[in-house]
């Protein structure tokens, strides 16, 4: 401290040393170090994001598996995880497992669920496997041509089995791969365009997920009914769409809500009216 060569740590330098990121983030030319003034944040890839989104479930993080649901936001989520959601919250579960997991998810949620009331909240979605469209397009041609493919069997055996562990089978093991394969699971039935790839909506009431490339074809064509089950459909719903999509339907939400708040309190004071 004095004339001895040493140096007073200060609390600049311990907050440097405290993170790694911050360091090497570091441009100044100081050796010791002025104040931290802006830390570095990373920002999350798009795509990489994209790809989450379409591969996991949004309340458990968990891959996604039939039957799957969309809440009125166009997020994506396992149906029994939902469903123990709400058992949570309506206090019908007492397993301490189930109760800190539920804990957690209003924790990371932070309030973004509120919108998540029942299963009526929830749309069923139909989501066409890639795995299985392969198949069947490898069947008709087998068939086509007389002959069969231990390519078709191939793909037919593998349409119940995930797409990561046909990369970990290829040898690939980085995250990414992972992460990719995960995500183009999915496939518009119409075009085949990969799902997480190109913006889909499903339809109300089927539940069909189809891209806005094929949609915007039946809107030209004048027939609004669903192109895989040939049902009538009376709205979209963006999945996992942009975040001025999400703000519109969080706004349309909320303006359902309170009308649907108006017209109880309406029939409540009608009933007070005629009670009376």
């Amino acid at each position: 401290m004095g004339l001895d060569g040493g140096t007073v740590v200060t609390r600049s330098d311990v907050l440097r040393g405290q993170s790694w990121r911050v360091a090497q983030n570091d441009t100044s030319r100081s050796t010791r170090g002025g104040n931290v003034t802006r830390v570095p944040t990373e920002a999350v890839d798009k795509n990489i994001e994209r790809a989450t989104a379409w591969s996991t479930c949004s309340l458990t993080s968990q891959p996604l598996q039939p039957p799957i649901v969309a809440c009125g936001l166009g997020r994506l989520y396992n149906k029994d995880a939902v469903l123990q959601f709400l058992l949570c919250k309506k206090d019908k579960i007492s397993d301490p497992e189930a109760l800190l997991q539920y804990a957690n998810q209003l924790r990371v949620a932070a309030g973004s669920l509120d919108h998540i009331t029942c299963l009526k909240d929830v749309l069923e979605v139909q989501l066409q496997d890639s795995a299985a469209s392969a198949a069947a397009d490898l069947q008709i041609n087998s068939t086509t041509t007389g002959t069969t493919t231990t390519a078709a069997a191939a793909f037919t055996l593998g349409a119940s089995t995930s797409a990561a562990a046909a990369v970990a089978a290829s040898g690939t093991t980085t995250a990414d791969d992972f992460l990719a394969a995960a995500a183009s699971r999915f496939v518009c039935p119409v075009t085949l365009l990969p799902c997480h790839r190109h913006p889909c909506s499903a339809l109300r009431p089927c539940g069909h997920v189809i891209s806005d490339r094929a949609l915007r074809n039946l809107r030209g064509s004048g027939d609004p009914c669903c192109p895989v089950c040939s049902r009538p459909y009376t709205s979209e719903l963006p999945i996992n769409g942009t975040p001025e999509q999400v703000q519109q339907l969080r706004e349309g939400l909320r303006a359902a809500a309170a009308a649907a708040k108006a017209a109880k309190e309406a029939k409540k004071q009608q009933q007070q009216a005629e009670g009376g």
